[in-house]
């Protein structure tokens, strides 16, 4: 089934996809270091229950 394609792609607009997907691909890394960040920070003050939160 052909699909409907309403402009070919050319160069500029195949170079803003691929620089579109990089940013996208760059944030969703920062999150899942962020997320880990978190994670571990919530690991330690699980382990160390003692330790004042903030350190």
């Amino acid at each position: 089934m052909p699909e409907n394609i309403t402009q070919d792609p050319g160069e500029d607009s195949l170079e803003e996809e691929l620089e579109r997907e990089r940013r996208e691909h760059a944030l969703i890394d920062e999150e899942k270091l962020g997320m880990d960040e978190l994670e571990e920070e919530h690991l330690k003050r699980e382990r160390q229950p003692g330790v004042p939160a903030g350190r």
